[in-house]
């Protein structure tokens, strides 16, 4: 049997957080646990509890800019506990110092706000898919 699978979202604006909620469930319905988190450090907590319950993290949606730490901190964090689990930055701030900082983390993808819901999703299903396929 599998173990179940948990897409990890950040952000902290709560309205943010439930159009990618909406997004995510609209697309994937029953087929991932939806764990939200408004900060990097409650995000990490998530996923201390998701190890525990032994439940896979297949992706981790975060903003950039968020109080305390920054979105491309916690994906730093998340990569350093395992290379496999693929990431998305969404930013409202094409700065070339926030690119600089994601192009150093490795394979995180950067999305601007707004988001198209359908492109999204569709990130989101192949990040998925080409984390299986390379594991």
């Amino acid at each position: 049997m599998n173990s179940p699978q948990a897409i990890l979202c950040v952000d902290d604006e709560p309205s943010i957080l439930r159009a990618l909620q909406q997004q995510i469930m609209r697309s994937f319905s029953d087929t991932y646990i939806l764990e939200i988190a408004e900060s990097g450090e409650e995000a990490l907590e998530i996923i201390e509890d998701l190890e525990e319950r032994r439940v896979n993290l297949a992706l981790v949606i975060t903003d950039e800019m968020m109080p305390g730490m920054k979105g491309h901190t916690l994906i730093e964090r998340v990569l350093t506990a395992s290379d496999r689990i693929p990431c998305i930055l969404l930013t409202g701030y094409a700065q070339s110092e926030t690119i600089d900082q994601i192009s150093g983390i490795g394979p995180a993808t950067l999305v601007s706000k707004p988001w198209d819901a359908e492109e999204l999703m569709n990130l989101v299903r192949s990040a998925i898919e080409g984390a299986r396929t390379n594991s």
